[in-house]
């Protein structure tokens, strides 16, 4: 017969963090209770995690002139940073800006209602 694990008492975050690092909620499957009522997030709560958060990137391809393409390389390289990476920083501010538009924010509620709170 398997022993269930028991998730241990954690002295600090720290000592918490270390041993999810090594850890997957699903080993410890018994210790949890099904919730009903799915989490929502808060509006405010995914634009900040969408700044911080550090994704899986995936690829994506566009379509440019050749010119845009040589002055952000320059742009970038004045600025110390890659020209990929500034690409991406400027569209995440983007992004961040455009989801201060109430229309967006409506949109995002119809679209992906389970992930904002009323």
């Amino acid at each position: 017969m398997k022993m269930k694990k028991k998730i241990p008492e954690f002295r600090n975050e720290k000592e918490e963090a270390a041993f999810w690092g090594k850890h997957s909620p699903i080993e410890f499957k018994e210790e949890f209770i099904e919730s009903k009522k799915p989490f929502e997030f808060t509006l405010e709560l995914l634009k900040k995690t969408a700044e911080k958060h550090q994704e899986k990137k995936n690829s994506v391809t566009l379509r440019m002139e050749p010119s845009q393409i040589y002055l952000a390389k320059i742009i970038a390289g004045v600025r110390g940073d890659r020209y990929q990476t500034m690409f991406r920083r400027w569209i995440r501010e983007n992004i961040s800006n455009e989801l201060k538009d109430p229309r967006i924010e409506q949109e995002i509620r119809k679209q992906m209602p389970h992930l904002v709170k009323n």
